[in-house]
């Protein structure tokens, strides 16, 4: 007997032994559900309330995982080193990962407010001087945002047929012109 099989049927003695009006069904019943025994019926007359089965998660649900996997994975830059070869080598710094996630989290739920999905997950990774940079690259566009270390505005770079996009702000605020044109 699994462990979900003893849990479930330790809940359904403790259930009956103190006179519940709900049981819990194992999944081999009919997927995980409570139901409610109707006064006067039989155990047989039960009526599903509830069910408790996996979902299926949404594609803004996959997107926003993604990203969070992507913002996990980036904390490999804060390990990084100088090797001795670099005489300008500057160390990559939390609070500039930090302002790079926070802003990439807040386009994501900006994103996701506006029901724009598929903008696609970032590359996070090292650039100059302890900068970090944020790059998205789909089939026919790219988009670059750097974040350096020593300030707190950010660069940005894009290009997709026939239009090219660049320049500089404060990312402590999404910016939807950036969505829509990553979107597009």
């Amino acid at each position: 007997m699994s462990r979900l099989e003893k849990a479930l049927d330790q809940v359904r003695s403790e259930r009956s032994t103190f006179g519940s009006a709900y049981e819990i069904r194992s999944p081999k019943e009919g997927g995980l559900s409570f139901v409610e025994y109707k006064s006067g019926h039989s155990k047989s007359g039960l009526i599903p309330i509830i069910s408790v089965g996996r979902q299926v998660p949404s594609p803004a649900d996959r997107e926003w995982q993604a990203m969070e996997e992507e913002i996990i994975a980036s904390e490999y830059l804060l390990m990084i080193e100088n090797d001795l070869e670099f005489e300008d080598f500057v160390p990559y710094t939390r609070s500039t990962l930090a302002r790079a996630t926070q802003f990439l989290r807040r386009m994501m739920i900006y994103a996701h407010s506006a029901n724009v999905v598929g903008m696609g997950v970032p590359r996070i990774g090292p650039a100059d001087r302890g900068s970090i940079d944020v790059f998205w690259e789909t089939q026919d566009r790219t988009l670059l945002i750097n974040f350096p270390s020593s300030e707190t505005i950010a660069n940005y770079f894009g290009r997709k047929p026939k239009s090219e996009i660049s320049g500089r702000f404060d990312p402590s605020e999404p910016r939807p012109e950036l969505l829509f044109w990553l979107a597009d």
